[in-house]
């Protein structure tokens, strides 16, 4: 098969997959001191002692939680060990799920996010 001159080849209009899926080891997320974790029969809420914010968790805002509590603070490591934590998920949909429950806990001052230096 011949290509014509100026078109590129199949292979250089194909999206290319990133070459690391890996975040930012430097940002971290500190929950806030000020916030306590209820867990009651059929949910788990969070609440701002200081503001009195309060927030009921899904399954996966309760794991990523939990998860902060154990020293795993950066995203990579936050779904990494929600891939290791249950089978349930989508693999491809991990990174998306964690950044966002970690965006709704920062809006909301209950995790704050943090550069190291």
């Amino acid at each position: 098969m011949v290509v014509p001159d100026g078109v590129p080849p199949a292979d250089a209009t194909r999206p290319q997959p990133p070459t690391s899926t890996m975040f930012r080891a430097s940002e971290r997320y500190v929950p806030a001191a000020t916030v306590e974790c209820t867990r009651l029969d059929h949910a788990t809420v969070l609440t701002a002692s200081d503001t009195g914010e309060s927030l009921a968790l899904s399954p996966t805002g309760e794991e990523v939680w939990t998860m902060l509590q154990e020293e795993r603070r950066t995203v990579d490591r936050l779904v990494m060990g929600l891939a290791r934590r249950s089978s349930g998920y989508e693999l491809a949909e991990l990174p998306d799920q964690v950044l966002a429950e970690l965006d709704s806990f920062v809006q909301r001052g209950f995790v704050e996010r943090v550069a190291d230096a």
